[in-house]
């Protein structure tokens, strides 16, 4: 927790630091496959969880969603990503860029991964204290247009 709030911008520092996971749990195609099939031989269902690390003491789940396994995970970014006072991590199952430039414009605070094909434009270059293991940070824009 502390190496992450080092590397924050300085005005979200002090926002408390939520992550955003899930997992497929599987069930039985023969009994669930009506409703929960998301492939030929599986069914399951999605736990969407949401954890906030508010120091290294002090960590608890706030928020969880179930869905059926088939439907994608960016449709629960708006569900999950629903306080300003907060900084957000998640994986690149929610990218969604349409969705980030909203948010940002409406003043939510997120990190995270990119897709292999993301269309980036470098806006600036920060400099990195000798030895991180960082191996990059750039401000940058994300999309063609």
């Amino acid at each position: 927790m502390r190496k992450i709030q080092e590397f924050r911008h300085p005005s979200t520092r002090n926002l408390p630091l939520k992550i955003i996971d899930l997992s497929t749990l599987p069930l039985s195609l023969t009994n669930y496959k009506k409703w929960a099939e998301f492939r030929k031989t599986k069914a399951g269902v999605k736990l969407h969880l949401r954890l906030v690390f508010m120091d290294k003491d002090t960590v608890y789940p706030e928020k969880a969603v179930i869905t059926v396994a088939k439907e994608h995970d960016r449709n629960q970014l708006e569900v999950l990503v629903d306080d300003k006072e907060a900084m957000y991590v998640f994986d690149r199952g929610y990218v969604d860029y349409e969705r980030f430039d909203r948010m940002t414009d409406e003043g939510y605070f997120f990190v995270s991964r990119l897709k292999k094909n993301a269309v980036i434009r470098e806006v600036e270059s920060v400099s990195l204290p000798e030895g991180s293991t960082v191996i990059s940070d750039k401000m940058v824009l994300i999309g063609s247009t």
